[in-house]
């Protein structure tokens, strides 16, 4: 069935409202951003924001039905690089890629899924109101539980530790790394991710090149 002028404009309107949340989603997490912004943003009044959606609860559910959230980011990216080398990752090896693919997001930011949610976390309380957000970080938790278990498959680590456990207390690290960033004024480095996650993991820093932290370290500078 054809569309009509009217239906298509509408269907127009509507993505133009997701592609500008998204964005500005990414950029600045969930709590600053106001209807208004993401009005703004999609070039059009908030009148026509509240044609589409009810509220701003209501706008990030229509957004995180539209973008597919990814799962088992990690554990793909490293069955990725065991088949490249051809042989069993060791857990230094596993623990750099895992770091490196973390960081590919926190730097390019490519789409807006549960990495990018996590390395852009809201505020406690935000995540708490908001229903979708909940959900996300519990996705977030399951990413890392994954990786736990994958590990564990390959007896790279301790076979009594506890998936789930461990990995709510690194997403916990990782979020208190954030949001000291914030609240202090000072980034978080590429070398703090890892220095969180060496509390669980032996890390061989050797592998993480120089140039590698200090372009990290550069770009939050400038953001």
């Amino acid at each position: 069935m054809t569309k009509n002028k009217f239906k298509m404009k509408r269907e127009a309107t509507f993505e133009s409202f997701i592609d500008a949340g998204l964005n500005l989603l990414i950029d600045r997490a969930y709590d600053p951003v106001s209807i208004e912004d993401i009005s703004k943003a999609a070039g059009y009044s908030k009148g026509a924001f509240y044609v589409h959606f009810v509220s701003k609860e209501d706008f990030l559910q229509h957004l995180l039905e539209k973008r597919q959230m990814k799962k088992k980011i990690i554990i793909g990216y490293l069955d990725q690089m065991e088949q490249v080398s051809v042989k069993p990752l060791t857990l230094d090896e596993a623990a750099k890629y895992a770091a490196e693919l973390l960081y590919s997001y926190y730097i390019n930011k490519p789409s807006w899924d549960i990495a990018s949610f996590a390395m852009n976390m809201p505020t406690y309380k935000v995540v708490q109101r908001c229903e979708a957000c909940v959900r996300l970080y519990e996705l977030w938790i399951e990413e890392n539980a994954s990786y736990i278990k994958w590990l564990k498959a390959r007896k790279l680590i301790d076979a009594c530790i506890d998936p789930g456990y461990t990995a709510k207390i690194i997403c916990a690290v990782l979020d208190g790394i954030i949001k000291q960033a914030y609240v202090l004024g000072q980034p978080a480095t590429f070398r703090s991710f890892l220095d969180a996650l060496s509390v669980f993991f032996t890390l061989n820093r050797e592998h993480v090149s120089p140039k590698m932290v200090k372009s990290f370290s550069e770009s939050e500078e400038h953001s």
